[in-house]
């Protein structure tokens, strides 16, 4: 508990910070919250509560290799990443998973079962249901006119492309190395779970800051203050879910779909036109 006390803390001066200097609306950050935070950890809690994680895992590195890797990171988000898909790709798989991958030599056993299939199926579903009701990718889908067997098999090479771009790059480095390395410190999986989605938030502070007209947000020219505590309350709650599932199953496939899936729907309509899918 003095974990999630400590979270929500932290994410209270944040929504204050917000309110208050920035006069932003807290709606939108309560309710991704409340939903991701909330309602997608009790959901995967209900799918993986009896789960058997994948054993062998395991993450041996020094913190100063963690604390250089996390700025390179951080400086390589404040620059950006060029605009052609493949070299935007092979730049984040470069220092997102090659260079620790290398550097640390993680280890991931795969598992990918009956349950696990499962599970994900479930999961994807609820993702794709929550992007369809909450966010704008089905407006767009609709906008752009995509329909029949064009639009499965732009949402069909959008889910794999968001596995890899997303889900593979994000969920290796954070949930699979800094995670799994934090429980290790703080010998709890609260503790890595929570530190690790205020970290997760944070490293996406300086692209936020420097590239704002590049990260498909609503603002234009956030303050240092609106970038840091926007990443706190936006950025974090879906982490804490993902941080869950993690910790639950230790099954990096799993989690890099499940990543995929979230960020599928609103990436249809850009990957249908990056293949010219009419």
């Amino acid at each position: 508990m003095k974990w999630i006390a400590a979270y929500l803390a932290v994410y209270g001066v944040a929504l204050a910070l917000l309110a208050v200097f920035e006069k932003f609306d807290v709606v939108e950050p309560l309710f991704i919250l409340v939903l991701a935070g909330g309602g997608f950890t009790l959901i995967a809690w209900l799918l993986v509560r009896r789960a058997r994680p994948v054993e062998g895992v395991r993450v041996d590195v020094s913190w100063w290799g963690i604390g250089a890797w996390l700025l390179l990171l951080a400086i390589v988000l404040g620059i950006g990443f060029p605009q052609q898909p493949l070299l935007k790709v092979a730049v984040k798989l470069l220092v997102f998973v090659i260079v620790p991958f290398v550097a640390f030599r993680p280890r991931f056993p795969l598992r990918f079962g009956r349950r696990d299939a499962i599970v994900a199926a479930l999961l994807f579903i609820v993702m794709t249901f929550f992007q369809g009701a909450f966010g704008n990718g089905f407006r767009k889908i609709a906008d752009a006119g995509l329909t029949g067997l064009p639009l499965a098999i732009a949402t069909l090479a959008s889910f794999i492309w968001m596995s890899i771009e997303a889900g593979l790059v994000e969920e290796f480095s954070f949930r699979g190395i800094v995670q799994t390395r934090l429980e290790q410190a703080t010998r709890s999986a609260a503790g890595g779970i929570v530190i690790t989605s205020i970290v997760f938030a944070l490293i996406h502070v300086p692209g936020l800051y420097l590239r704002t007209g590049q990260t498909n947000e609503s603002f234009t020219k956030p303050s240092p203050l609106f970038a840091v505590c926007y990443a706190i309350t936006i950025l974090s709650p879906i982490a804490l879910f993902l941080g869950y599932l993690w910790t639950r199953t230790r099954n990096l496939l799993l989690l890099v779909l499940v990543h995929g899936a979230i960020d599928m729907v609103p990436n249809v309509v850009d990957v249908a036109k990056a293949l010219r899918i009419q």
